[in-house]
């Protein structure tokens, strides 16, 4: 009676534990620790109650069980141990259990004997009692057809730790595992493998987790695992939602999957390779400003004298850290351009929120700024401020017709000023006509000089075939009076 209500504890304590990925048992040595099934040995026959069809199915199956890897033991306390394993399925074949067995070389006839066990997708088993010291430790899959191989041995020494048994773990595993970003969304995983012979049974296999050493999946496309050609030694890992996952490797040799590589985890601060970088483009020392001062007031457009005012003008040019081309001729880029953005005032100009349309060439929104596009193949960008510019008081009026009003020029006065007449009365007429033009060619000029005072910078702008975007950091503002020569260094 009381064997059986031992036996009946220790699986709901099975049933329970594996719902939280663990197991625990005992040895027939610690029989005063016993909360697990009774001892039994792997090797020992056992009966079968497999129909005959179920035999014929076994004998058919050309599919192996994958064998457990990376088999370690990690000490809890004196008279408690964590085992775990790594693990990856053949969905051909899946997993029933995995077996822990143990093996005592102080026994009269050492042999592998049965320790516990675990259900399919549990890699995790808790081992309990006082007498483990010295033993070995193995774990082995199992399904209703049989076993895979074993896993790596471990020793639990005399002080409780674990010694691996190197002479079964896996020495032709994948090295130098690394990421590096190749596009705004998208990285390469990339390794080294030192076995160059060419094998058409050798696969590389690539696990994830979303927590270090916890639940590794293997990586999945349209619902089978990938698998990854022998020949080939890198993987491309797209999309934003892969930021802060781990990601380790293994080779598969003729079904033989080696240890997996210390894992690598995808951070947002992994950087672009040397070539992909977004380098901060270097602008020009100056601007290249063009201002036209004379003013067309005869509306005769035969004379070469006479020029009309028109407006200034200012060219900002990159001169170095150009777009690269291998970004641009990338085959996950979308678009790739320079940006530049323009102020009207430096105070507080990074943190503006407000819209600016309809201020942008009036000058009155403090700390005001817009952006504008250009492409990578004209590395430059004008400013343009013209007469033909709309006034802020009614956004009717233009500046040319808002100087005409303020100074009562009038373009059919102008021939006068060549009128032979040396009345008194022509003269002072002469005088008004000659103050009018002065006056307006001030206001205007007056105006076209704001461009002096406009900032920009400048930076690069990647977007990817995902539609995921990136940039460089932008430039220092740049103001166009401080570098600019032509009408910001012109005295009206």
């Amino acid at each position: 009676m009381k064997k059986i209500m031992i036996w009946k504890f220790a699986a709901s304590v099975a049933f329970l534990c594996s719902l939280v990925a663990c197991s625990s048992s005992t040895s027939a040595d610690d029989s005063d620790d016993i909360i697990g099934p009774t001892t039994k040995s792997s090797t020992s026959t056992k009966k079968s109650s497999t129909s005959t069809a179920n035999a014929f199915a076994c004998e058919a199956l050309k599919e192996e069980l994958t064998s457990p890897t990376n088999f370690s033991v990690a000490k809890e306390t004196d008279t408690t141990w964590t085992l775990t394993w790594d693990y990856t399925r053949n969905d051909a074949r899946p997993e029933a259990n995995f077996e822990v067995e143990f093996l005592d070389m102080d026994a009269k006839s050492p042999e592998w004997e049965y320790e516990g066990s675990t259900n399919a997708d549990v890699t995790i088993y808790r081992l309990k009692g006082a007498k483990k010291a010295g033993k070995y430790y193995r774990v082995v899959a199992t399904d209703k057809c049989g076993r895979s191989r074993e896993s790596n041995r471990q020793q639990i020494k005399a002080d409780g730790y674990s010694e691996i048994d190197s002479s079964l773990m896996k020495k032709d595993m994948p090295t130098d595992l690394a990421i590096a970003r190749i596009a705004p969304s998208i990285w390469e995983l990339s390794w080294k493998y030192d076995d160059l012979k060419d094998d058409p049974n050798r696969v590389f296999i690539i696990q994830t987790s979303k927590l270090k050493d916890f639940k590794w999946t293997t990586v999945k496309k349209d619902g089978k695992d990938v698998k990854i050609k022998g020949n080939v030694r890198s993987y491309y890992i797209q999309g934003r939602d892969k930021i802060e996952t781990y990601y380790r490797i293994a080779v598969v040799n003729s079904g033989d999957t080696s240890a997996f590589t210390e894992a690598l985890q995808l951070t947002p601060d992994i950087p672009y390779r040397e070539y992909m970088a977004l380098e901060v483009p270097v602008p020009s020392t100056k601007f290249t400003t063009t201002f036209i001062t004379s003013l067309e007031t005869d509306r005769d457009t035969s004379t070469k004298e006479d020029v009309t005012f028109v407006g200034g003008a200012a060219t900002y040019t990159i001169t170095d850290k150009f777009i690269s081309k291998y970004i641009y001729e990338s085959e996950y880029t979308d678009t790739v351009y320079y940006e530049a953005r323009w102020f009207t005032s430096l105070e507080n100009y990074n943190y503006f929120k407000g819209s600016c349309e309809g201020m942008k060439k009036s000058g009155k929104c403090d700390s005001c700024y817009w952006e504008e596009t250009f492409p990578y193949q004209e590395p430059s960008i004008s400013k343009s401020i013209s007469v033909d510019d709309y006034t802020a008081a009614d956004g009717k009026t233009t500046i040319f017709g808002s100087c005409t009003a303020s100074t009562g020029y009038v373009a059919a006065d102008h021939p006068k000023l060549f009128d032979p007449d040396t009345s008194a009365s022509h003269r002072a007429e002469w005088a008004k006509i000659i103050e009018r033009e002065y006056n307006m060619g001030i206001c205007l000029q007056g105006y076209l000089r704001k461009i002096c005072g406009y900032y920009v910078q400048l930076r690069i702008v990647w977007k990817d075939k995902n539609g995921e975007t990136d940039w460089s950091e932008w430039t220092t503002p740049f103001n166009i009076g401080d570098i600019g020569g032509g009408i910001c260094g012109e005295e009206s």
